[in-house]
């Protein structure tokens, strides 16, 4: 620490260790916004972010923050859908615009989007693809209520409708839903031209931070049979997060290819 420090308040140290331990501590959170707005440091800016709980104070961050990881971090905490269209609309960038339509599910709010003329083209452009997802994951998992598996004619008959890569695709962005999981083990073990693509996205299960998910993605997983999803599933291991979760989906695999993590 240096001497002009002796005269500063904790979160204004020259030292970025002093600030973050100033931000582990304390309970302000107008200091712990303004830090994840303004720090210099990505770890404190990171640390700040994940102890801030009001969507107002995150939405700040998000609109006015000086750096863009801090923004997008904070964007990922919000948990109102609403205060996510309203940031797309107040702000174009389009990495931020990206993180925010990520957390929206709201078919009304997609719609409001893609119809109001105040938000900008991109923006239109993307509600209406992703409205349009919202269609997809209606029709392949159904209500809420019903979760009865489908057939494999009625899922041949879903993706020869709007085509593997689209249906995966729309799946994907709700792998924090056991259905979606559930509706994406059911194209897996397919055979169609989706069933590696749905393979990978149920992976990036295994390490979610919902644990009922993550034995979701492993059910599904364990149940393939065709070496060319087990491949898959190889390839995968590249990923350091990704290794152990799969070996240990492997070893409850029953094909050739899995029985050496057995």
């Amino acid at each position: 620490m240096g001497l002009s420090d002796l005269f500063k308040p904790n979160h204004k140290a020259s030292d970025p260790e002093v600030r973050l331990r100033f931000v582990e501590r304390t309970s302000d959170q107008e200091r712990l916004a303004e830090m994840a707005a303004h720090d210099s440091s990505v770890r404190v800016r990171k640390a700040a972010i994940a102890r801030i709980d009001d969507d107002k104070l995150l939405e700040s961050v998000a609109l006015n923050g000086e750096y863009i990881d801090a923004r997008i971090a904070a964007v990922q905490r919000i948990e109102s859908q609403t205060t996510l269209a309203r940031i797309i609309k107040l702000r174009r960038n389009y990495d931020l615009m990206a993180a925010c339509f990520a957390r929206i599910t709201d078919k009304s709010i997609l719609d409001m989007i893609a119809n109001d003329k105040e938000y900008n083209l991109s923006a239109r452009r993307i509600a209406i693809e992703n409205y349009a997802d919202e269609a997809y994951l209606t029709e392949s998992i159904g209500s809420a209520a019903d979760h009865a598996e489908k057939s494999p004619e009625e899922v041949d008959a879903l993706v020869n409708k709007y085509g593997g890569d689209n249906l995966v695709r729309a799946l994907s962005r709700f792998r924090g839903s056991q259905s979606a999981i559930k509706a994406m083990g059911q194209i897996m073990r397919s055979g169609s031209g989706a069933s590696e693509q749905a393979a990978e996205q149920i992976a990036q299960g295994l390490v979610h931070a919902n644990h009922s998910i993550r034995e979701a993605a492993e059910r599904e997983l364990v149940t393939i049979s065709d070496g060319q999803l087990v491949a898959v599933l190889l390839r995968l291991m590249d990923n350091p997060e990704l290794e152990q979760p799969i070996k240990k989906v492997l070893a409850n695999i029953d094909h050739p290819d899995a029985r050496q993590f057995g």
